[in-house]
């Protein structure tokens, strides 16, 4: 029986309103079909993405919304209600054999290259150490002398990188346990983490270790959230609670994708010294699809130190990517070159299956055709986070893709130039090849 618009309606006005609440937020008027989501609502791009995910949840069906909010690899500027309720009832209604849409040639972005920038602007070592400057060090751990961990693996990378659909591939490997950002390298122990992470903008990355609790356990988020309080109460270990997730697994290698271990050197030592010959799997994107994709995700509004700076957003994301590739270019040179992998972005979307095979090589673990189908088993690939897939732990947009989208890998080339970059950036990227 074909659903209707209003019964859509009321779905995505639910949704809406959950959104609303959430940000504690009260429009001037009460929304309607007409309310826009951008000048109105006050959407940025992410929010569109949480918005797309949790109708999906709502109406139960994957719909595809890259149609309508992505057009050559832009966001729209707006959209209203009207316009997204009658979107989600086509394609609700669509018949279950219909042959798909034929792809509608979208208008091209009303942007210009940038091929170059004014010599103030570019990053430079000055600025850079400016940058540095904002970012706060970590306290010191503890002293430890349990034994090491068994060995794990840790993909290294700065954010906006590609790693959650990375991770997402990875875990379509039975041999391998690839949970959601983890979040526990940076912190001795879990109430500190706990009292770090619990605030407005960054309380949903404690959710990782939740979201792979209950599928190592088979538990509800209820039960995994009471474990976790526990082990916060009693001043657990981060150390220990790897440990806790290690003896879990039923043979499989745990892999943990958190960016935010990259922004400092000590971090990333940690790995050494709590874990018995880690891996490492270095995954690399040049530097303007990086810088792109967090201009279009607008992440420093999820970072309050950086969005509190006078650096743009554009010079934040290529200090952001020289630190992250800096410190890990530093820290392999403390790890023996056997527990080394190198791994560009752009190969890993246009050639997924010879990336994968070769990966898988280097882990030890035999390869799985489910890894180049990072679209299929979202449960057992933990896409779907503890209460709901808008809260994931991860980059939302995944949520919008069907597939591994080859294209990806030269978007940003629509609008920059290699010219925009700084010097002591160039001479990095150089190094991976770009």
């Amino acid at each position: 029986m074909p659903v209707t618009k209003a019964e859509v309606e009321a779905k995505v006005m639910e949704v809406l309103g959950e959104m609303l609440e959430e940000w504690d937020e009260e429009l001037d008027e009460e929304p309607g079909p007409q309310t826009t989501l951008v000048e109105d609502v006050g959407f940025a791009s992410i929010d569109f993405v949480q918005f797309a995910v949790a109708i999906e949840e709502r109406c139960g069906a994957k719909l595809g919304f890259q149609e309508l909010l992505i057009r050559d690899g832009q966001y729209i500027e707006d959209l209203t209600i009207a316009e997204v309720v009658d979107f989600v009832t086509g394609k609700l209604n669509q018949p279950l054999d219909a042959p798909p849409a034929a792809p509608v040639e979208a208008p091209k972005p009303n942007v210009e290259r940038l091929e170059s920038i004014d010599e103030a602007e570019r990053v430079c070592e000055d600025k850079f150490t400016a940058f540095r400057q904002i970012i706060r060090p970590r306290p010191p751990r503890p002293a430890d002398d349990a034994p090491k961990n068994p060995r794990a693996v840790f993909v290294l990378s700065p954010p906006r990188s590609g790693s959650t659909l990375f991770r997402v591939m990875l875990a379509g490997n039975p041999a391998l346990f690839a949970p959601p950002e983890l979040h526990l390298l940076s912190y001795g122990t879990m109430d500190e983490r706990r009292d770090t992470l619990n605030d407005e903008h960054n309380n949903h990355l404690l959710e990782g270790t939740i979201r792979a609790m209950m599928q190592l356990k088979g538990w509800s988020g209820e039960e995994s959230r009471a474990f976790a309080e526990k082990c916060e109460s009693e001043g657990m270990t981060t150390k220990a609670f790897y440990g806790i997730m290690q003896s879990a697994l039923d043979g499989q290698l745990l892999v943990d994708k958190t960016p935010s271990y990259v922004i400092d050197k000590e971090i990333l030592e940690r790995a050494e010294t709590d874990f018995d010959g880690a891996l490492y799997i270095h995954l690399q994107r040049h530097p303007c699809g990086t810088i792109r994709s967090y201009e279009e995700s607008k992440l420093t509004r999820l970072m309050p130190l950086m969005s509190e700076s006078d650096f743009s957003t554009r010079q934040l994301a290529e200090m952001t990517w020289l630190l992250s590739h800096r410190n890990i270019l530093s820290f392999s040179e403390q790890v023996p070159a056997e527990r080394w992998f190198n791994l560009r972005y752009e190969d890993m979307v246009q050639d997924p299956d010879t990336q994968m095979r070769q990966l898988c090589e280097f882990l030890g673990v035999p390869f799985h055709e489910d890894m180049v189908n990072p679209y299929a088993d979202n449960d057992k690939r933990m896409t779907d986070g503890v209460d709901t897939a808008s809260r994931m732990s991860g980059d939302l947009k995944f949520h919008l893709h069907q597939g591994i989208d080859a294209s990806a890998a030269s978007r940003w080339q629509q609008f920059y130039s290699p010219e925009i970059l700084g010097g002591i950036t160039r001479d990095v990227a150089a190094r991976f090849g770009y």
